[in-house]
C-alpha cells in the first residue's frame, strides 16, 4: 500500500450518496495518488470501505478558487461534477479548513483539466455554530444538444432537448436532457415507485443517443413545487441521491411547465431545495452533508 503509515480518509455522505474523501489539503502528497485505480477497490461494498465514489480535496491551481475537488466514480472514471459530493466538501472545509472561508463562503474548483470550473458555496450554521447545510451555485444548465451532449440528429425537440429512448421489448420513453456539469436524462413517470430503475438505468445510461453516457432521473411530479425522484448514476448505479440530477429535474420540469423554478426534490435519501434563477441562469442547491467516520487505509 502506498504511504507506509496509511492513507487517512473520511467517510461522508449527502442524503445517502456516500463517498470516501481524501483530504490532500491536510496532506498534499496524497493528491498524486492514482485514484482512478484505487476508487473501484475502495468503493467495493463487500471488500472495501464501500461508497458511490471518491472525493479528493486539494489546493486550487488557479481560476480564483481557494480549494479544488476531484470526483471519481466507483468504476474509476472521473466525473465532471457531483452536487452531493460538493456539499460534503463544503462541510469538511467548514470544519477543518475554516481559514478558506470568506464570510461563510468558499469558491471551489471542480473537475480536471479543460472541463474544470469554479463554483460558489455558502455554509449555513445552526444556532450553536455547527454546520447545518451548504448552499451551492451549480451554475447554468447547458441545454443545447452538442453541450449535453446528445448525438447529432437524436433530439426530437429543443428547449428542452428531448430524446426518444427506444429499448428492445419496452415502451419508448421520452427523456428531457440537461447538462448540470454532467449529463442527465430526465424521464417523467406516473409513479416513480413502480420504475425498475436497476433494469432501465444501465440501458438508458448507455443508449446510443448519449455519446458520453448519461445519468438518469425518473421523476414523479407531486405538485408544482414538489417532485419525487429515483436516480441511476453514470458509473455508480442506483444511488440514494444525486444533487446535479435534482437540479436537472427542476430545470427540465420548469421548461416543460410541470414544475416551478423553485421546488423541493425528494430523493430516497432525503430532500434537496433547488432554485433556478431564470434571470441570471444560475441553479442553486441547498441541502445537508454528514461526516460518518475517519479511517486509515
Amino acid at each position: 500500500m502506498t504511504h507506509g503509515r496509511g492513507i487517512p480518509f473520511t467517510k461522508v455522505h449527502g442524503l445517502g450518496n456516500d463517498f470516501v474523501l481524501v483530504d490532500a489539503i491536510a496532506k498534499p502528497d496524497l493528491a498524486t495518488l492514482d485514484f482512478a485505480s484505487l476508487a473501484p477497490t475502495w468503493c467495493d461494498r463487500h471488500t472495501g470501505i464501500g461508497a458511490d465514489g471518491v472525493l479528493v480535496l486539494c489546493r486550487a491551481d488557479g481560476q480564483g478558487a481557494t480549494a479544488r475537488m476531484r470526483i471519481f466514480n466507483s468504476d474509476g472514471g472521473e466525473a465532471e461534477m457531483c452536487g452531493n459530493g460538493v456539499r460534503c466538501v463544503a462541510r469538511v472545509i467548514a470544519e477543518r479548513h475554516e481559514e478558506l472561508l470568506d464570510a461563510g463562503g468558499v469558491r471551489v474548483q471542480v473537475g480536471n483539466g479543460a472541463a474544470s470550473r469554479v463554483i460558489d458555496m455558502r455554509v449555513h450554521r445552526d444556532a450553536a455554530g455547527r454546520f447545518a447545510a451548504a448552499e451551492v451555485n451549480m451554475g447554468w444548465p447547458r441545454l443545447k444538444p452538442e453541450l449535453i451532449p446528445v448525438a447529432a440528429g437524436a433530439a426530437v425537440s429543443e428547449s428542452p432537448t428531448v430524446v426518444q429512448v427506444s429499448l428492445p421489448g419496452r415502451a419508448t420513453l421520452r427523456a428531457a436532457c440537461v447538462n448540470m456539469g454532467n449529463p442527465h436524462a430526465v424521464i417523467f413517470v406516473e409513479r416513480v415507485a413502480d420504475v425498475a430503475v436497476e433494469e432501465l438505468g444501465p440501458l438508458i445510461e448507455r443508449f446510443g443517443a448519449f455519446p458520453q453516457r448519461t445519468n438518469v432521473q425518473f421523476v414523479e411530479v407531486v405538485s408544482r413545487t414538489h417532485a419525487r425522484v429515483r436516480t441511476w448514476e453514470r458509473g455508480a448505479g442506483a444511488t440514494l441521491a444525486c444533487g446535479t440530477g435534482a437540479c436537472g429535474v427542476v430545470v427540465a420540469g420548469a421548461l416543460t411547465k410541470r414544475l416551478e423554478s423553485a421546488a423541493v426534490v425528494s430523493l430516497p435519501g432525503g430532500d434537496l431545495s433547488i432554485r433556478w434563477e431564470r434571470e441570471s441562469g444560475d441553479v442553486w442547491m441547498t441541502g445537508p452533508a454528514e461526516v460518518v467516520f475517519d479511517g486509515l487505509l
